[in-house]
C-alpha cells in the first residue's frame, strides 16, 4: 500500500513523457534559486551548493540525492518522565540518550512541455534509533508528487508550513506531511497564491495515517499567500476542516457527546535577511492559531486521540510560535539560534487540560569537506501539563530538561 503513490508517480511520469515531450536542455542546470538558499553560499563559485548527481534520463532533468546521518542526543531532566528525547522516527526514547543511524534517498526529474514544467520527485527513508522498537529499523517512503505547471499531486509538506532551519532537536513549527492536491498560481515575480485540499486528520488513535491515508471524503481546505524578494518573504495561510468525532465509542454512564464542528487554523511568517550582520544571516518566524487542528502547531499527534478516551464537548484551541536567527561564518562554520513556545487548551467531559512548552537552543556545524557536516547543539526544553480535571483521566507533569546533540551527516 505505501508504495502505491511510487507506482502512480512512476506510471505519470513516463505518461507525461510521452504526452508532452519536448527537448530536454543540453545541460541539467543547477537551480539557482535553491542554491541561494543553501549553507554555505559562495556568490564567486558558479556551481556553488550543487547536491546529488544530475544527469539525462529518457530526455527528462534528473538530480538523485542521498546520505547518510548520526546523530546522538543526551538529556538532563529536572523531573523524571518528561518526554524530552524525540528519536529521528518520530518515537520516543525514555532513556537518558540514544542514538540513532539515519538514511535517505531521494530522485527529482523535470522537463519543459507545452503545458508547462513536468516535475517528478520520490524519497524514502530509513533510520535505527535507540529504543524504538524497531528491531532491524523503520523505512519508509517519505514523500512522492507529480506536478504539471502549477498543480502538483502527492505526498507532501502542508501549505501551512513556513519556517525552516537546520535543527538537530525537535523545534515547534507547523510541519504536518499529508497526501494533497495543490494548485499554485504566480501573479508576479514576487508574489503567489495557492489553493490545495490534503488528505483527513485522524479523529481516533486507531484511524490510518501517514501515505495509506489517502481518502478525502472529510478533507482539509488550505490556502496559501506568499511574496517573495530579496529584502523580504512573507508567507500568510489558512485552512478549514471538518472536525468529525461522531464516530468515537460512548463511555458507559455518559451521555453521548459525539459532535461535528468546524476546524480552523491561521498562520503568518517572514524571513528577512541581515546583510548587517553578514552576507547570507536571516531571521525567520511564524506564528500559527489553531482551533480542532492542532497537528498544525507542530505536535506530532492531534489531541482529538485524548478526545477519543474522554468525550469532547467543545474546542481544543491553541497557538504556537517560533523563530531563529542564522550566522555563517565563513564556508566551513554557521550557527543557529531559536527558540519556540506551543500552548493547547482541550475541553473534555471531565477535565480541561492544558499544556505548554518552551523550548530553545544554539548549534555550530562545520563543514571541514564537500558534503560532509558534524553539528554540535545544546537546547533547553520547558514542559508544563495542567490536569484542570478529575484525578486520573490526565496526568501533570512539569519540569525542565537540558539537551546536548552530536552529530555528523554525509551526502552524496
Amino acid at each position: 500500500m505505501a508504495w502505491r503513490g511510487v507506482f502512480v508517480a512512476t506510471g505519470l511520469w513516463a505518461a507525461g513523457a510521452s504526452a508532452f515531450a519536448a527537448e530536454p536542455p543540453a545541460v541539467c542546470l543547477l537551480d539557482q534559486d535553491r542554491a541561494a538558499k543553501t549553507w554555505p553560499y559562495d556568490a564567486d563559485d558558479p556551481n556553488r551548493n550543487e547536491k546529488g548527481v544530475r544527469f539525462d534520463l529518457a530526455g527528462a532533468c534528473a538530480e538523485l540525492t542521498a546520505g547518510v546521518s548520526y546523530t546522538y542526543q543526551h538529556a538532563r531532566k529536572s523531573t523524571s518522565g518528561l518526554p524530552v528525547i524525540v528519536n529521528r522516527n518520530g518515537t520516543l526514547s525514555d532513556g537518558s540518550s540514544s542514538n540513532t543511524v539515519s538514511a535517505y534517498l531521494g530522485l527529482e526529474t523535470s522537463r519543459d512541455t507545452t503545458l508547462g514544467e513536468f516535475k517528478t520527485t520520490v524519497s524514502a527513508s530509513w533510520s535505527k534509533a535507540t529504543g524504538d522498537g524497531s528491531p532491524n529499523g523503520t523505512f519508509s517512503v517519505s514523500g512522492w508528487s507529480v506536478g504539471l505547471g502549477g498543480l502538483t499531486v502527492g505526498y507532501t509538506g502542508t501549505l501551512m508550513s513556513f519556517w525552516e532551519s537546520e535543527f538537530l532537536s525537535t523545534a515547534t513549527a507547523p510541519g504536518r506531511s499529508a497526501n494533497t492536491i495543490v494548485y499554485e498560481y504566480a501573479f508576479d515575480d514576487a508574489n503567489t497564491i495557492a489553493a490545495g485540499l490534503e488528505s483527513n486528520l485522524p479523529t481516533t488513535p486507531e484511524a490510518v495515517t501517514g501515505l495509506k491515508n489517502f481518502d478525502f471524503s472529510d478533507p482539509v481546505y488550505t490556502l496559501r499567500w506568499r511574496y517573495d524578494s530579496e529584502a523580504l518573504r512573507f508567507h500568510l495561510s489558512g485552512l478549514a476542516r471538518r472536525a468529525d468525532f461522531s464516530a468515537s465509542p460512548l463511555l458507559p454512564l455518559f451521555p453521548d457527546t459525539a459532535t461535528v464542528r468546524t476546524g480552523w487554523a491561521a498562520s503568518i511568517g517572514l524571513a528577512v535577511p541581515t546583510p548587517f550582520t553578514g552576507e547570507s544571516d536571516e531571521i525567520r518566524f511564524q506564528a500559527t492559531y489553531a482551533v480542532d487542528a492542532s497537528s498544525y502547531l507542530g505536535i506530532s499527534n492531534d489531541l482529538t486521540t485524548y478526545q477519543h478516551t474522554v468525550r469532547s464537548r467543545g474546542p481544543t484551541t491553541g497557538w504556537s510560535a517560533v523563530g531563529s536567527f542564522r550566522h555563517v561564518w565563513s564556508e566551513q562554520f554557521e550557527s543557529n539560534i531559536f527558540a519556540s513556545y506551543l500552548t493547547l487548551r482541550a475541553d473534555l467531559l471531565l477535565a480541561k487540560p492544558q499544556a505548554q512548552t518552551f523550548r530553545t537552543g544554539v548549534n555550530l556545524y562545520w563543514k571541514p569537506r564537500d558534503k560532509v557536516k558534524l553539528g554540535v547543539e545544546l537546547g533547553t526544553v520547558d514542559n508544563r501539563l495542567e490536569p484542570n480535571g478529575i484525578v486520573g483521566i490526565f496526568s501533570g507533569s512539569s519540569g525542565r530538561a537540558l539537551v546536548g546533540y552530536l552529530s555528523m551527516a554525509v551526502d552524496l
